[in-house]
């Protein structure tokens, strides 16, 4: 390491270090990596005389690693390969070093001192963690001092940035269907539309819409009426959706049938909703909710009441007979016996005529 012969020069300075990350792209909007950069950063006058400098990086091993330490477009840039090193440590701590040769200058500009490529172990779930510098020994040279150094030596990183798009997955369903069933019977038929929207983001993985009922219902078919921008399959009383493409909007169209069974009057049923992904997605919610069908039975006839109502429109009629018993004629204009060839017997007058009440 250079000696540090010029913090005792007559102009006083500060020189910062701040530990930054820089992504790599959105994760969310379809970068498919799972890398990040670390980046000290710093702003060097030729006067600091800057030329060399140790750097030990702490890091969460369970999470995340640091893989390399990288000079090229950076203020070391200048640094023979031969004097450039990174090393890890030991587990949880990495380090990156670089001089430059004797008299070959100072390392001077404005950006990133040196960077450090890391990679997360684990980038299927939105995650964060804390990284440190632990040690930043600077090599100064030949400078005008007391030099002062300043290190923020702390930065939070996250697996992938907060998606800005509308990320939701969200389903309407009716909130209620009501039908009946003739008294006999004990189940009826149903259907209903069921529809799915998809953010412009979602879908980094499969999604799954998945369909649960309460006793005595059966979803018996699940068809897709209509699909934009997705993929769809149906297993069984799941629907799966795949994006196509990112950045547009997805939807899907659902038809649900049934049967839904009872033996009370009438009865409550639910078909619960619920939407999900694989491991993680970036999508920012997943809906659910219900569809409940109620089922009324209709009253059983009253048969009872239907005889007496029978009975009470019984037709009564009244059959002529002569005083010998011989038949005359019968004041039923409807019935069979007025169909008849109405025979007229001799009348003896009306006190030999016999007036007999009959049923029809």
């Amino acid at each position: 390491m250079v000696g540090n012969t010029a913090m005792w020069g007559q102009i006083s300075r500060t020189v910062s270090f701040d530990l930054n990350s820089r992504h790599e792209s959105d994760y969310c909007l379809g970068a498919n990596t799972n890398e990040f950069t670390l980046t000290i950063d710093t702003k060097l006058e030729n006067i600091d005389s800057l030329q060399a400098f140790d750097i030990y990086i702490r890091y969460d091993e369970k999470k995340v690693k640091i893989i390399a330490g990288l000079k090229i477009g950076t203020i070391s840039s200048p640094i023979p390969t031969n004097n450039f090193s990174f090393r890890t440590e030991s587990a949880g701590l990495a380090k990156v070093s670089g001089y430059m040769n004797f008299k070959a200058g100072n390392l001077v500009g404005n950006g990133a001192l040196v960077a450090l490529r890391g990679e997360w172990l684990n980038s299927t779930c939105t995650d964060s963690t804390i990284c440190t510098i632990e040690i930043l020994e600077p090599g100064f040279e030949f400078g005008i001092g007391p030099r002062f150094v300043k290190i923020d030596s702390s930065v939070k990183i996250y697996n992938r940035l907060q998606d800005t798009l509308n990320t939701i997955v969200r389903a309407t369903n009716p909130v209620l269907i009501s039908d009946s069933v003739e008294h006999g019977d004990s189940s009826k038929k149903f259907s209903y539309k069921s529809e799915i929207f998809c953010g412009k983001a979602t879908a980094n993985d499969s999604v799954f819409v998945k369909y649960s009922v309460d006793d005595s219902i059966d979803i018996n078919d699940i068809r897709i009426d209509s699909v934009r921008n997705v993929q769809v399959i149906v297993r069984e009383r799941t629907i799966v959706i795949k994006k196509e493409s990112r950045n547009t909007t997805g939807y899907v169209s659902a038809q649900i049938s049934g049967n839904i069974f009872t033996n009370s009057q009438s009865v409550e049923r639910n078909i619960k909703m619920t939407s999900s992904a694989t491991s993680c997605d970036c999508a920012r919610s997943f809906d659910q909710n219900s569809t409940m069908l109620r089922l009324y039975r209709k009253v059983k006839p009253d048969t009872v009441t239907n005889v007496q109502d029978e009975e009470q429109v019984i037709e009564r009629c009244t059959d002529y007979y002569d005083i010998l018993g011989r038949f005359i004629e019968s004041d039923c204009p409807n019935g069979e016996s007025a169909k008849a060839i109405r025979r007229k017997a001799f009348k003896l007058g009306s006190n030999y005529i016999q007036y007999i009440e009959t049923k029809k």
